[in-house]
């Protein structure tokens, strides 16, 4: 496995890693109106290929394959943090985070923060995140429920 900055051409992957994820893993935590909010089905390329321009999101490859992606904003927020639904559990989203906090490092940043979904939220304590709050995001005028939390290194 490598992780590596994004490359040109990788955005639709990408998006739809993020789609199918979110429809697949999150339906046990959320219900279908939310999931088509926060994922909707279109696919907005100008959106999404100005969005990594300015985020340079990792991502980690098999080969050609993509795996997962995160975003490390300039603050520490982890804004989008995805492993494929069909290889969650074999350590993809552990070295992402490995390779975030080793980034976050090298900047100086000492805290990352997340709005991790229900679902997410045993992996970012896992990963040494503490819950400070639930909260509801809008999406396309519908509050969707996250999870504030925080790692301090």
């Amino acid at each position: 496995m490598e992780i590596r900055k994004i490359r040109s051409g990788e955005t639709g992957s990408i998006w739809r890693l993020f789609h199918d994820t979110v429809h697949r893993i999150n339906q046990a935590d959320y219900s279908k109106s939310e999931l088509a909010v926060w994922a909707p089905d279109e696919y907005d390329e100008p959106r999404w290929v100005s969005r990594f321009i300015r985020t340079r999101p990792l991502v980690a490859m098999d080969g050609k394959s993509l795996l997962g992606f995160a975003e490390l904003s300039d603050d520490g927020r982890i804004d989008l943090f995805y492993v494929h639904h069909a290889r969650q559990g074999e350590g993809i989203g552990r070295a992402l985070m490995q390779r975030l906090k080793a980034e976050a490092a090298s900047r100086g940043l000492s805290r990352l923060y997340c709005e991790a979904s229900i679902t997410a939220r045993p992996f970012f304590e896992a990963m040494g995140f503490v819950a400070l709050e639930q909260r509801q995001l809008e999406r396309r005028g519908q509050p969707v429920p996250v999870i504030l939390m925080e790692y301090r290194a």
